[in-house]
């Protein structure tokens, strides 16, 4: 009689060690579906393409987070603060990309950057001019939106000195970086 026990557990031990591998293959994902996109790194973002326009050329490309044209006295930084979140809806990782450039004189002008992740490749969709000396606290992409904690000049404020605090909220539409907060437009009628 014992021996009969241990040949039925011994089956049913057989039967549950050989259904294992088929229970792994299902949890495992699946070999035709691709892995998600890799977040742009800061170093893949330090080292891309941004428009400006504050170069004839309109865009620069930075080396180790600097482009510079000595002749022309114009240096373009990137600025460590940046956010990573989807701003196009397809899934990948995209970023929001701050950036600083002097052009010889007493000013230091901000510009945001929108980088969408094309496998794993930065494209700058978009450029917006944020402001001279401004100081922007926190940038982060929230539900496809970027949005910006920061300081700028009120009407009595000197240049060297903001004083506002804002935020400010940025959506990529149609390639242009549209102030989410901003009055739409007014259309133009016809006569």
């Amino acid at each position: 009689m014992a021996a009969g026990r241990v040949s039925v557990r011994w089956l049913a031990n057989l039967a549950l060690w050989s259904c294992f591998p088929l229970a792994l293959s299902a949890c495992a994902p699946d070999a035709a579906s691709p892995p998600p996109p890799a977040e742009l790194s800061a170093a893949v973002l330090r080292a891309a393409t941004y428009t400006s326009q504050w170069v004839d050329e309109g865009e620069v490309r930075l080396e180790n987070g600097l482009f510079e044209d000595a002749d022309r006295r114009i240096m373009v930084f990137f600025l460590p603060e940046y956010a990573a979140g989807d701003l196009d809806g397809d899934g990948a990782p995209d970023a929001a990309v701050l950036l600083a450039t002097t052009t010889g004189g007493s000013g230091t002008f901000h510009d945001l950057a929108a980088v969408l992740n094309r496998d794993g490749e930065p494209e700058n969709a978009a450029t917006f001019f944020l402001g001279d000396r401004v100081t922007v606290e926190r940038i982060r992409i929230i539900g496809g939106e970027i949005q910006l904690d920061l300081v700028m000049h009120g009407p009595a404020d000197p240049m060297c000195c903001p004083s506002v605090q804002a935020t400010r909220r940025f959506r990529l539409v149609a390639g242009d970086l549209v102030e989410s907060d901003a009055p739409a437009p007014e259309a133009e009628s016809e006569p």
